[in-house]
């Protein structure tokens, strides 16, 4: 899509006609999406989050990135396997197609636009992506530091958002954006964490850095994320709930959900490959049975011949 005009993190328009437009409505923790359509485009959003939509747009299920790509997402960051594509094509019988989208789960909405530059690609926390342009590209990602995966509440995996156009994501509470300058740091609560500059780096350390282990546990904080500009960092005003046997409610830090399509899907494939595997090895046991039946007739049965005898 061509570029985008936003004036915040509520709305952003485009500057064609031929592109969707996307706006956050009721923002803070109850917020959810309309997404207008010109005759002719379509956009890419989680399975299950569209709430309604007018007359002539259509939505259909795809595998976007691959059947690998699925798999990653749906095991790996507690996406679903499939992607819902929403479409208004030409002469869908309005002036304007338009659809209504909401996160699985209560909570803030930040758009974002990404202009296509390697240095602006984000990361997102597994569950965290509602929706997009479909010129914005979706994959999964392998944490580099071990330590980061293990103490800053993201996880191993992380979500990586790349190309052009307009990308919706969704927090626990309110979302709130903070742009940092080149050498800028800033440190974040683990857990708090939704989106931010893939080329930013950061560390987990003590949130009470000059008081040391007891100043931090006495004031309550622990650990945090320190992150160093330049980039743009997405926080939540919120922690999910913790289940005394250590799981979560709501969908962005829970597993399993989103595995059903995908458990579907794989079962099936993976039944007719073991069937075509214990098949292959039956013909192969059944062909050397009979190669040694053969063996034993016309050579075990000569040599039981009396001597001298042909």
């Amino acid at each position: 899509p061509p570029p985008q005009k936003k004036d915040d993190n509520t709305h952003i328009m485009s500057s064609s006609h031929t592109s969707p437009n996307w706006t956050v409505l009721n923002p803070g923790s109850f917020a959810s999406i309309r997404v207008t359509l010109p005759p002719g485009s379509s956009i890419k959003c989680e399975s299950d989050a569209v709430i309604t939509m007018s007359q002539g747009v259509t939505v259909s299920g795809v595998m976007s990135g691959g059947f690998l790509s699925g798999l990653a997402r749906a095991f790996l960051t507690n996406e679903s396997f499939f992607t819902t594509q929403v479409e208004y094509p030409v002469g869908g019988g309005e002036r304007l197609g338009e659809v209504l989208l909401a996160p699985s789960d209560p909570g803030g909405v930040l758009l974002h636009t990404l202009e296509g530059r390697r240095e602006d690609d984000i990361l997102l926390t597994g569950g965290a992506y509602v929706a997009s342009d479909n010129g914005v590209q979706v994959t999964t990602e392998l944490q580099s530091r071990f330590g980061n995966s293990v103490l800053s509440g993201t996880g191993f995996f992380l979500l990586r958002a790349s190309g052009r156009g307009c990308l919706a994501c969704a927090a626990y509470g309110s979302v709130h954006k903070y742009i940092l300058r080149a050498g800028e740091t800033r440190a974040v609560d683990n857990g708090h964490l939704v989106a931010w500059t893939a080329s930013m780096s950061y560390t987990v350390g003590l949130g009470g850095r000059r008081g040391g282990f007891i100043s931090s546990v006495s004031s309550g904080e622990g650990l945090m994320c320190f992150f160093q500009g330049p980039g743009v960092i997405f926080v939540q005003s919120h922690k999910p709930n913790v289940n005394p046997d250590g799981t979560t409610s709501n969908r962005r830090t829970s597993s399993g959900l989103g595995l059903a399509p995908c458990l579907m899907v794989c079962l099936p494939i993976f039944g007719f490959i073991f069937f075509v595997i214990v098949f292959i090895v039956m013909q192969s046991l059944k062909s050397d049975a009979s190669d040694d039946i053969y063996e034993s007739i016309h050579y075990g049965g000569r040599q039981n011949r009396p001597y001298g005898e042909m």
